[in-house]
């Protein structure tokens, strides 16, 4: 009798469930009814809309194949009941969320990152006072004069890295990551990463693991049907969601460990610069005198954490581009080296200071930016109001996703864009093609990475040092032969 009764409440559950979902996928999102035509796309299915349509895989690949298609740099897909506005070219990009941010400087609801831990995060924050109290916050620290207080950082960090590498080259890409995760948790927080067996590098990898691995922001069942994080795993049915309980301790542990250890600090009135120092002595200091704070704890924690979601695995990866192109083409490598040679000297290694200097190092690190976009869609923005762009309707609430890996292999921009050319960039009169330097790699509009500076140094100074210092060649096996790398992108986010 128990388990009929529980099977009849189940299946009520999940009748009711089901009408509730119904509706919610039928729901008017925004009516063209009366407005201009809607971007062009392929055909959808009812109800589903483009959710069978659109690939997991190669998405941004299958964006752009259909700007092609259908003659139009602006494609319009629905999927469940979501409109989508996929922008494939620079221009329609810097029109609508440069120079129109105003309308679509919202994000989607990002609710399986809620469920992970990166609710109060920047990168995911919606539009409002919030968010717009953690991008002041997060801007005054990170413009591009104030991120000069780090050079000595960062050039220090980059010589421990490369020596790290040549007593144990085959674990290179941990010194690369320990690289990147110092530097941010540095800036963040104030902690200093010892070694590549540092317990911070640890705690780092999984929260980077966590947020790299649990699915595309605003793309999962519970992205698109908010209720849903509340099911059981056995009903729900989604791996993401899933996969965000069971990894949510990588980024609590990322929050809460380096967070206590600056408040300690902070505390006992130690002295150690950092962007949560900074943050929590003032917090204290307006505490202690009775005044209100602009900001809550959870703010503080939450914005520093937005430092290290944009900064440790974005820099890293993008490493790892540039030392395989240098193992692609040792052409390049070689000039780079005689460059630094030339300018530098053999007497001391290249600094930030030099980079206006080292001209060709910079096209390096831009054309690995531009041949592999380490976030091909970024992280998609909302619309607030209902627009118009070059006769196309694009209904209020839609989710835009900027197309960087279409903007970067444009034919029409870049000749020959599959291949890597620094040389690219230089003007006619220098023996380039006189291209521009590509846009899209730290977003657009409002929503761009305010630690873009900081990132693009770290990078920078990375890549000089091991030019500098290394000969990055393909690896060879204990059979005496070459091993040939295998180029494989997996799909991969801004703040």
């Amino acid at each position: 009798m128990d388990i009929d009764q529980n099977s009849s409440a189940w299946t009520t559950t999940a009748a009711c469930l089901a009408v509730v979902l119904f509706l919610y996928l039928v729901r008017p999102r925004s009516s063209s009814w009366g407005h201009p035509p809607l971007p062009p796309g392929p055909p959808g299915e009812f109800l589903l809309g483009h959710l069978r349509v659109i690939p997991k895989e190669r998405t941004a690949e299958t964006y752009a194949e259909w700007a092609k298609k259908y003659k139009s740099d602006v494609i319009y897909v629905k999927s469940l009941g979501q409109p989508i506005i996929v922008l494939n070219s620079v221009d329609a990009a810097r029109d609508l969320l440069d120079r129109r941010g105003a309308n679509y400087c919202d994000r989607p609801r990002f609710t399986l990152f809620e469920v992970m831990g990166w609710g109060k995060t920047l990168t995911f924050l919606p539009f409002g006072p919030r968010w717009q109290m953690h991008r002041k916050l997060l801007q005054t620290t990170f413009s591009n004069t104030n991120v000069r207080q780090w050079y000595q950082l960062q050039v220090t960090e980059a010589r421990k890295s490369v020596h790290s590498i040549i007593k144990d080259p085959d674990n290179w890409e941990v010194s690369m990551k320990r690289f990147a995760v110092a530097i941010v948790l540095k800036v963040s927080y104030g902690v200093d990463v010892r070694d590549d067996n540092d317990p911070y590098v640890k705690i780092a990898d999984d929260a980077m693991y966590a947020t790299g691995n649990g699915g595309a922001p605003a793309n999962s069942i519970v992205d698109v049907f908010p209720p849903a994080r509340h099911l059981p795993n056995w009903l729900a049915r989604d791996w993401s969601l899933k996969f965000a309980r069971e990894w949510g301790w990588a980024i609590q542990k990322l929050h809460n460990v380096p967070f206590a250890v600056a408040q300690d600090e902070v505390a006992r009135g130690k002295e150690n610069p950092s962007f949560a120092h900074t943050l929590l002595e003032t917090y204290n200091s307006n505490a202690k005198n009775g005044l209100d704070n602009e900001w809550s704890l959870d703010d503080i924690k939450g914005a520093a954490g937005a430092i290290f979601i944009a900064g440790a695995d974005t820099t890293w990866a993008t490493i790892v581009v540039f030392v395989l192109n240098m193992v692609l083409h040792p052409e390049i490598q070689q000039k780079a080296q005689a460059l630094i040679d030339r300018v530098v000297g053999q007497e001391r290694l290249p600094t930030l200071s030099d980079r206006p200097s080292l001209q060709y190092i910079d096209h390096i690190v831009q054309e690995v930016y531009r041949w592999s976009p380490l976030a091909p869609l970024g992280i998609p923005h909302k619309s607030l109001e209902n627009d118009v762009y070059n006769g196309m309707f694009i209904p209020k609430g839609s989710i835009i996703f900027a197309n960087s890996r279409a903007m970067t292999q444009d034919e029409r921009i870049y000749r020959d864009p599959k291949s890597f050319n620094p040389d690219r960039y230089k003007p006619p009169s220098a023996g380039g093609h006189g291209e521009p330097l590509p846009l899209g790699q730290f977003g657009f509009g409002r929503r761009v990475c305010v630690g873009r500076f900081l990132a693009d140094n770290s990078v920078w100074i990375a890549a000089a040092t091991m030019l500098a210092t290394l000969n990055i060649g393909k690896k060879v096996g204990r059979d005496g032969q070459v091993i040939e790398p295998e180029v494989v992108f997996t799909n991969g986010g801004t703040w």
